[in-house]
C-alpha cells in the first residue's frame, strides 16, 4: 500500500515540506540524521542527535561521517538529510553555517552523499544551502579543510 510516505522526495520542496511535517518548529538543540534511499524516498530511519557542542567540532563532524559511511554499507541508504534544530529565527548564525560546512566537508571526505541541510526554527523549516553555510568555511578551516581546500562548499546532491 502506498503512502505518503513512499513518496520519492524528487526537489528540494519536496523535503522541506517533509521535515516541516516530521519535525516542525524548534523545541531544542539537536541534530535530525534523515537518510533517503537510491529513489529518493525517506527511509524509516531517523536519528536525533542532542548535546552536540555549537559549533560542531571537526572531531565530531568526522566522527558522525565516519558513522555514516559505515551505516551506508550494505544498507539502502543513497544520501542523507541534516535538519540542525535550535532555538531562534530563521537566520543562520556563524555557529550554523561552522557546524554545516564541517558536517558537509566530512561527508564529502568521507564519501557520503548529502542531499539536503534544513534548519528548523522557531517559526518553522528552511533550507540551508552550501550558498549560504559556505560563508562557514574560513571559521572551519582548522581542521576539516585541507588549507587551500576552502574555497567552495560541497553541493548538496
Amino acid at each position: 500500500m502506498d503512502t505518503l510516505d513512499d513518496e520519492p522526495l524528487l526537489t528540494d520542496a519536496d523535503i522541506d515540506g517533509r521535515v516541516a511535517n516530521m519535525i516542525g518548529r524548534a523545541c531544542r538543540s539537536q541534530l535530525w540524521l534523515l537518510f533517503l534511499d537510491e529513489r529518493s524516498v525517506m527511509l524509516p530511519t531517523v536519528m536525533p542527535c542532542d548535546d552536540l557542542p555549537s559549533p560542531l567540532t571537526d572531531e565530531l563532524a568526522n566522527a558522525i561521517a565516519a558513522m555514516l559511511r559505515q551505516a551506508v554499507l550494505g544498507t539502502p541508504i543513497e544520501s542523507a538529510v541534516f535538519v540542525w534544530e535550535r532555538p531562534g529565527g530563521p537566520i543562520a548564525g556563524e555557529r550554523d553555517r561552522v557546524s554545516a560546512a564541517r558536517l558537509a566537508w566530512a561527508c564529502a571526505d568521507a564519501g557520503v552523499p548529502v542531499r539536503a541541510q534544513l534548519i528548523s526554527h522557531d517559526f518553522g523549516v528552511r533550507a540551508f544551502g552550501p550558498e549560504e553555510y559556505g560563508a562557514g568555511l574560513a571559521e572551519a578551516s582548522d581542521g576539516v579543510f585541507g588549507g587551500d581546500e576552502a574555497g567552495g562548499a560541497p553541493q548538496a546532491g
